[in-house]
Protein backbone atom coordinates (compact mmCIF):
# COMPACT_ATOMS: atom_id res chain seq x y z
CA UNK A 1 0.00 0.00 0.00
CA UNK A 2 1.20 3.38 -0.84
CA UNK A 3 1.28 6.65 1.55
CA UNK A 4 1.15 10.07 -0.03
CA UNK A 5 4.07 12.29 2.05
CA UNK A 6 5.29 15.93 1.78
CA UNK A 7 8.96 16.14 0.81
CA UNK A 8 12.05 18.07 -0.31
CA UNK A 9 14.06 18.01 -3.14
CA UNK A 10 16.55 19.97 -4.66
CA UNK A 11 18.32 20.67 -7.98
CA UNK A 12 20.22 22.62 -9.75
CA UNK A 13 21.09 24.02 -13.46
CA UNK A 14 19.30 25.31 -16.71
CA UNK A 15 15.95 25.11 -16.98
CA UNK A 16 14.14 26.25 -20.72
CA UNK A 17 10.53 26.28 -20.20
CA UNK A 18 8.39 27.99 -17.83
CA UNK A 19 5.22 27.99 -16.38
CA UNK A 20 2.17 30.71 -14.99
CA UNK A 21 3.34 33.81 -12.67
CA UNK A 22 3.63 33.22 -8.55
CA UNK A 23 0.53 33.77 -7.00
CA UNK A 24 -0.18 35.32 -3.99
CA UNK A 25 3.30 34.22 -2.93
CA UNK A 26 6.15 36.85 -3.19
CA UNK A 27 9.45 36.72 -4.60
CA UNK A 28 10.79 38.24 -0.93
CA UNK A 29 10.77 35.75 2.12
CA UNK A 30 9.09 36.81 5.71
CA UNK A 31 10.22 39.68 7.41
CA UNK A 32 10.90 39.25 11.27
CA UNK A 33 12.22 35.92 11.05
CA UNK A 34 15.42 35.39 13.49
CA UNK A 35 18.52 33.41 11.71
CA UNK A 36 21.56 31.91 12.41
CA UNK A 37 25.01 32.98 11.78
CA UNK A 38 26.24 30.44 9.83
CA UNK A 39 24.73 27.02 7.57
CA UNK A 40 22.07 25.17 8.45
CA UNK A 41 21.27 21.81 7.26
CA UNK A 42 18.19 19.97 8.76
CA UNK A 43 14.70 21.43 9.32
CA UNK A 44 11.74 19.48 11.55
CA UNK A 45 8.66 20.90 12.51
CA UNK A 46 6.50 19.71 15.28
CA UNK A 47 2.61 19.73 15.60
CA UNK A 48 2.79 22.03 18.54
CA UNK A 49 3.84 25.18 16.72
CA UNK A 50 7.86 24.75 16.72
CA UNK A 51 10.57 24.22 14.16
CA UNK A 52 13.73 22.38 14.87
CA UNK A 53 16.76 24.05 12.66
CA UNK A 54 19.82 22.23 12.69
CA UNK A 55 23.40 22.77 11.26
CA UNK A 56 26.69 24.23 11.75
CA UNK A 57 26.37 27.59 13.66
CA UNK A 58 26.62 29.08 17.56
CA UNK A 59 24.51 32.21 17.17
CA UNK A 60 21.07 33.09 17.33
CA UNK A 61 20.22 36.47 15.94
CA UNK A 62 17.75 38.58 15.45
CA UNK A 63 15.98 39.59 11.60
CA UNK A 64 18.33 42.75 11.88
CA UNK A 65 20.96 40.62 12.48
CA UNK A 66 21.38 41.33 15.49
CA UNK A 67 23.48 38.49 18.07
CA UNK A 68 20.47 37.45 20.41
CA UNK A 69 21.88 34.52 22.61
CA UNK A 70 24.52 31.86 21.90
CA UNK A 71 23.65 28.53 20.12
CA UNK A 72 25.05 25.17 19.30
CA UNK A 73 24.02 23.77 16.06
CA UNK A 74 20.72 22.93 17.21
CA UNK A 75 17.88 25.73 18.07
CA UNK A 76 14.25 26.02 17.41
CA UNK A 77 12.03 29.24 16.44
CA UNK A 78 8.31 29.68 16.82
CA UNK A 79 7.13 28.40 13.31
CA UNK A 80 4.45 31.16 13.15
CA UNK A 81 6.28 34.47 15.00
CA UNK A 82 9.85 33.13 13.55
CA UNK A 83 11.36 34.03 16.91
CA UNK A 84 13.82 31.63 18.30
CA UNK A 85 13.57 30.20 21.60
CA UNK A 86 16.86 31.41 23.12
CA UNK A 87 15.75 29.60 26.74
CA UNK A 88 16.14 26.24 24.57
CA UNK A 89 19.66 25.89 23.48
CA UNK A 90 21.03 22.20 23.67
CA UNK A 91 24.90 21.61 24.27
CA UNK A 92 25.92 19.09 21.13
CA UNK A 93 29.06 17.06 20.96
CA UNK A 94 29.81 17.19 17.60
CA UNK A 95 30.48 20.06 14.49
CA UNK A 96 27.23 19.89 12.95
CA UNK A 97 23.32 18.85 12.53
CA UNK A 98 22.80 17.05 9.31
CA UNK A 99 19.35 15.03 10.29
CA UNK A 100 16.52 15.88 12.59
CA UNK A 101 13.47 14.57 13.79
CA UNK A 102 11.17 14.86 16.66
CA UNK A 103 8.84 11.77 18.51
CA UNK A 104 7.63 10.96 21.87
CA UNK A 105 9.15 14.47 23.64
CA UNK A 106 12.17 13.95 21.90
CA UNK A 107 13.88 15.15 18.98
CA UNK A 108 16.66 13.13 17.35
CA UNK A 109 19.86 14.81 16.08
CA UNK A 110 22.11 13.58 13.45
CA UNK A 111 25.62 14.45 12.43
CA UNK A 112 28.80 13.95 12.78
CA UNK A 113 28.55 12.98 16.31
CA UNK A 114 26.12 9.51 15.07
CA UNK A 115 23.00 9.96 16.90
CA UNK A 116 21.76 11.66 20.32
CA UNK A 117 18.27 12.92 21.20
CA UNK A 118 17.45 15.88 22.62
CA UNK A 119 14.70 16.87 25.68
CA UNK A 120 11.79 19.11 23.89
CA UNK A 121 11.15 19.95 27.60
CA UNK A 122 14.74 20.98 28.72
CA UNK A 123 16.82 21.08 25.88
CA UNK A 124 19.04 18.40 27.48
CA UNK A 125 20.84 16.04 25.57
CA UNK A 126 19.50 12.56 26.99
CA UNK A 127 22.58 10.49 28.60
CA UNK A 128 20.29 7.59 29.36
CA UNK A 129 20.16 7.27 25.03
CA UNK A 130 23.30 6.07 23.72
CA UNK A 131 24.09 4.18 20.15
CA UNK A 132 27.09 3.72 18.79
CA UNK A 133 27.19 4.93 14.80
CA UNK A 134 29.35 6.76 12.61
CA UNK A 135 28.39 9.95 10.49
CA UNK A 136 24.64 9.95 10.14
CA UNK A 137 23.29 12.46 7.80
CA UNK A 138 18.98 11.23 7.85
CA UNK A 139 16.96 10.74 10.41
CA UNK A 140 13.80 10.02 10.05
CA UNK A 141 10.09 8.97 12.62
CA UNK A 142 9.38 5.34 12.08
CA UNK A 143 5.24 5.15 11.49
CA UNK A 144 3.73 4.39 14.64
CA UNK A 145 6.47 5.92 16.98
CA UNK A 146 8.38 2.26 15.98
CA UNK A 147 11.65 4.13 16.34
CA UNK A 148 14.16 6.37 14.48
CA UNK A 149 15.80 5.33 11.06
CA UNK A 150 18.87 6.52 10.11
CA UNK A 151 20.91 7.10 6.88
CA UNK A 152 24.15 8.22 6.37
CA UNK A 153 27.81 6.89 6.03
CA UNK A 154 28.80 4.08 8.27
CA UNK A 155 28.98 -0.05 8.47
CA UNK A 156 28.06 -0.97 11.90
CA UNK A 157 25.43 -0.01 14.23
CA UNK A 158 26.12 -0.87 18.06
CA UNK A 159 28.91 -2.87 16.90
CA UNK A 160 26.80 -5.37 14.45
CA UNK A 161 26.95 -4.93 11.06
CA UNK A 162 24.72 -2.50 9.16
CA UNK A 163 25.71 -0.57 6.18
CA UNK A 164 24.53 2.74 5.69
CA UNK A 165 20.67 2.34 7.10
CA UNK A 166 19.19 1.15 10.19
CA UNK A 167 16.39 1.29 12.42
CA UNK A 168 16.60 2.35 15.93
CA UNK A 169 14.46 1.83 18.89
CA UNK A 170 13.60 4.00 21.65
CA UNK A 171 15.88 2.45 24.08
CA UNK A 172 18.64 2.99 21.85
CA UNK A 173 18.57 -0.61 20.77
CA UNK A 174 18.62 -1.51 17.02
CA UNK A 175 15.48 -3.36 15.57
CA UNK A 176 17.23 -6.10 13.87
CA UNK A 177 14.13 -7.03 12.25
CA UNK A 178 15.04 -4.29 10.10
CA UNK A 179 17.47 -5.39 7.41
CA UNK A 180 18.72 -3.24 5.27
CA UNK A 181 21.57 -2.82 3.69
CA UNK A 182 22.98 -0.01 0.51
CA UNK A 183 26.66 0.16 -0.83
CA UNK A 184 26.92 3.77 -0.28
CA UNK A 185 26.15 7.09 1.42
CA UNK A 186 22.40 7.66 2.37
CA UNK A 187 21.91 11.45 2.20
CA UNK A 188 17.88 11.60 2.78
CA UNK A 189 15.09 8.93 3.99
CA UNK A 190 11.46 9.71 3.16
CA UNK A 191 7.98 7.88 4.52
CA UNK A 192 6.42 6.96 0.43
CA UNK A 193 3.31 5.36 0.05
CA UNK A 194 4.17 1.88 2.26
CA UNK A 195 8.09 2.10 1.55
CA UNK A 196 10.59 3.74 2.92
CA UNK A 197 12.80 6.32 0.05
CA UNK A 198 16.25 6.07 0.58
CA UNK A 199 18.65 8.38 -1.84
CA UNK A 200 22.28 8.81 -1.88
CA UNK A 201 25.05 7.60 -3.97
CA UNK A 202 24.82 3.73 -3.21
CA UNK A 203 24.10 1.71 -6.16
CA UNK A 204 22.66 -2.14 -4.77
CA UNK A 205 20.05 -2.10 -2.16
CA UNK A 206 20.67 -5.84 -0.34
CA UNK A 207 22.57 -6.90 -3.87
CA UNK A 208 18.85 -5.08 -5.96
CA UNK A 209 20.04 -2.61 -8.73
CA UNK A 210 18.66 0.69 -7.49
CA UNK A 211 20.80 3.22 -8.56
CA UNK A 212 20.89 6.66 -6.08
CA UNK A 213 17.30 6.05 -5.23
CA UNK A 214 15.29 2.45 -3.89
CA UNK A 215 12.22 1.15 -2.23
CA UNK A 216 12.70 -0.93 1.28
CA UNK A 217 10.00 -2.28 2.99
CA UNK A 218 9.42 -0.44 6.41
CA UNK A 219 9.62 -3.75 8.65
CA UNK A 220 12.01 -5.91 6.94
CA UNK A 221 14.69 -3.12 4.83
CA UNK A 222 13.70 -6.11 1.95
CA UNK A 223 13.96 -3.82 -1.17
CA UNK A 224 10.74 -3.52 -3.79
CA UNK A 225 12.29 -6.11 -6.82
CA UNK A 226 9.74 -4.61 -9.35
CA UNK A 227 11.34 -0.79 -8.64
CA UNK A 228 14.79 -0.03 -10.27
CA UNK A 229 15.08 3.76 -11.33
CA UNK A 230 15.89 4.62 -14.59
CA UNK A 231 19.12 6.33 -13.41
CA UNK A 232 21.89 5.35 -16.51
CA UNK A 233 24.86 6.91 -14.44
CA UNK A 234 27.28 5.49 -12.18
CA UNK A 235 28.83 6.98 -9.43
CA UNK A 236 25.27 9.31 -9.44
CA UNK A 237 24.35 11.12 -6.02
CA UNK A 238 20.58 11.58 -5.28
CA UNK A 239 20.02 14.44 -2.72
CA UNK A 240 16.36 14.16 -2.25
CA UNK A 241 12.99 12.49 -3.31
CA UNK A 242 9.47 13.60 -2.95
CA UNK A 243 6.99 10.04 -3.23
CA UNK A 244 3.13 10.25 -4.05
CA UNK A 245 1.55 7.19 -4.74
CA UNK A 246 2.27 6.85 -7.94
CA UNK A 247 5.67 9.33 -9.13
CA UNK A 248 8.68 9.91 -7.03
CA UNK A 249 10.40 13.39 -8.08
CA UNK A 250 13.67 13.61 -7.62
CA UNK A 251 16.93 15.91 -7.47
CA UNK A 252 20.14 14.42 -8.03
CA UNK A 253 23.55 15.34 -8.80
CA UNK A 254 27.41 14.18 -9.85
CA UNK A 255 28.62 13.11 -13.63
CA UNK A 256 24.75 15.09 -14.40
CA UNK A 257 23.23 17.42 -12.68
CA UNK A 258 19.25 16.83 -13.47
CA UNK A 259 15.73 16.84 -11.60
CA UNK A 260 13.00 13.68 -12.95
CA UNK A 261 10.10 12.03 -11.97
CA UNK A 262 10.09 8.00 -11.72
CA UNK A 263 7.25 5.97 -11.91
CA UNK A 264 6.66 4.74 -8.22
CA UNK A 265 5.89 1.01 -9.30
CA UNK A 266 8.21 0.52 -11.70
CA UNK A 267 10.95 3.19 -11.45
CA UNK A 268 10.74 4.30 -14.82
CA UNK A 269 11.20 7.56 -16.40
CA UNK A 270 8.45 9.67 -16.42
CA UNK A 271 10.45 12.84 -17.36
CA UNK A 272 14.04 14.36 -17.08
CA UNK A 273 15.76 18.22 -16.98
CA UNK A 274 19.37 18.91 -16.83
CA UNK A 275 20.43 20.84 -14.34
CA UNK A 276 23.13 23.08 -14.00
CA UNK A 277 24.48 22.28 -11.14
CA UNK A 278 23.54 19.30 -8.14
CA UNK A 279 19.75 19.59 -6.23
CA UNK A 280 19.96 19.27 -2.32
CA UNK A 281 15.96 20.00 -1.70
CA UNK A 282 12.70 19.32 -2.70
CA UNK A 283 9.25 20.36 -1.22
CA UNK A 284 5.89 19.31 -3.19
CA UNK A 285 2.62 21.52 -2.04
CA UNK A 286 -0.10 23.75 -3.09
CA UNK A 287 -0.12 26.97 -4.34
CA UNK A 288 -2.95 28.95 -5.83
CA UNK A 289 -4.99 26.03 -6.14
CA UNK A 290 -2.02 24.30 -7.98
CA UNK A 291 0.10 21.62 -7.34
CA UNK A 292 3.89 22.93 -7.32
CA UNK A 293 7.72 21.72 -6.87
CA UNK A 294 10.05 24.23 -4.91
CA UNK A 295 13.33 23.14 -5.86
CA UNK A 296 16.75 24.51 -3.87
CA UNK A 297 20.81 23.66 -3.85
CA UNK A 298 23.33 25.30 -5.76
CA UNK A 299 22.00 26.61 -9.04
CA UNK A 300 23.22 29.96 -9.48
CA UNK A 301 24.87 29.78 -6.37
CA UNK A 302 28.36 28.00 -7.74
CA UNK A 303 28.46 30.59 -10.45
CA UNK A 304 25.60 32.99 -10.64
CA UNK A 305 24.79 32.49 -14.56
CA UNK A 306 24.14 28.46 -14.60
CA UNK A 307 20.50 28.28 -13.74
CA UNK A 308 19.10 30.80 -16.80
CA UNK A 309 15.33 31.08 -17.12
CA UNK A 310 13.45 33.50 -19.48
CA UNK A 311 15.27 36.63 -19.63
CA UNK A 312 16.71 35.89 -15.78
CA UNK A 313 18.91 33.63 -13.79
CA UNK A 314 17.91 31.66 -11.05
CA UNK A 315 19.85 31.73 -7.46
CA UNK A 316 19.52 28.54 -5.23
CA UNK A 317 15.88 28.55 -4.93
CA UNK A 318 13.03 28.11 -7.58
CA UNK A 319 9.18 27.00 -8.39
CA UNK A 320 8.40 24.55 -11.09
CA UNK A 321 5.39 22.53 -11.52
CA UNK A 322 5.22 19.27 -12.23
CA UNK A 323 6.62 18.62 -15.23
CA UNK A 324 9.85 20.65 -13.37
CA UNK A 325 9.72 23.99 -16.01
CA UNK A 326 10.19 26.46 -13.72
CA UNK A 327 8.04 29.88 -12.96
CA UNK A 328 10.39 32.19 -14.15
CA UNK A 329 8.60 34.90 -12.43
CA UNK A 330 9.66 33.58 -8.34
CA UNK A 331 13.30 34.04 -8.26
CA UNK A 332 14.64 34.96 -4.76
CA UNK A 333 18.42 35.41 -4.77
CA UNK A 334 20.33 33.76 -2.41
CA UNK A 335 23.88 35.54 -1.76
CA UNK A 336 26.80 34.29 -2.12
CA UNK A 337 25.79 33.51 -5.76
CA UNK A 338 29.47 32.55 -6.56
CA UNK A 339 31.81 29.48 -5.14
CA UNK A 340 28.93 27.93 -2.96
CA UNK A 341 27.92 24.90 -3.36
CA UNK A 342 25.35 24.35 -0.41
CA UNK A 343 23.16 27.23 -1.40
CA UNK A 344 19.45 25.89 -0.61
CA UNK A 345 20.45 22.97 1.19
CA UNK A 346 16.84 21.94 2.82
CA UNK A 347 13.02 22.58 3.05
CA UNK A 348 9.88 21.74 4.97
CA UNK A 349 6.31 23.16 4.40
CA UNK A 350 4.38 23.58 7.55
CA UNK A 351 1.49 25.87 8.23
CA UNK A 352 1.32 27.41 4.51
CA UNK A 353 4.77 28.32 5.01
CA UNK A 354 8.11 26.71 3.10
CA UNK A 355 10.86 27.23 5.15
CA UNK A 356 14.17 27.19 3.36
CA UNK A 357 17.67 26.17 5.58
CA UNK A 358 21.26 26.07 3.94
CA UNK A 359 24.17 28.26 3.19
CA UNK A 360 23.05 32.30 2.29
CA UNK A 361 23.52 35.61 4.03
CA UNK A 362 20.97 37.75 2.58
CA UNK A 363 17.81 36.60 -0.05
CA UNK A 364 17.09 39.56 -2.66
CA UNK A 365 19.62 42.05 -0.57
CA UNK A 366 17.89 41.95 2.61
CA UNK A 367 19.45 39.88 5.56
CA UNK A 368 18.26 36.25 5.94
CA UNK A 369 21.55 34.25 7.27
CA UNK A 370 21.08 30.45 7.12
CA UNK A 371 16.92 30.21 6.82
CA UNK A 372 14.27 31.95 5.27
CA UNK A 373 10.79 31.60 5.20
CA UNK A 374 8.17 31.95 2.60
CA UNK A 375 4.05 32.39 3.26
CA UNK A 376 2.22 30.85 0.64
Amino acid sequence: MRKTVLITIAVTGMLASAIGPAYALTVDPDTGVDMVNSNVYALAATPDGWMYIGGKFDEIKNSNGNNRCAADELVRFDESSGTADCSWTPAMPGTYVKGLAVMGGFVYAGGDFGLVRVSESTGQVDSSFVVSVAHVNAVTAAPGGAGIYIGGSFNRVNGKPHHDIALVKTDGTVDNTFQGDLDGNVRHIRIGDGYLVPSGSFDTASGHFDQSIAELDETTGAPNASFAPAIPENPMQCFDTAPTPTIIYAACGASHNFDAAFDATTGAKIWRNFLGGNGESISLTTVGGNQVLFIGGHMGTRDPTTMPCGSTYLHGIFKADLNGNPDCSWDPHLVPDTHNYTGGWVQEVVNGHLWLGGRFSTVDGVKHHGVARWTL
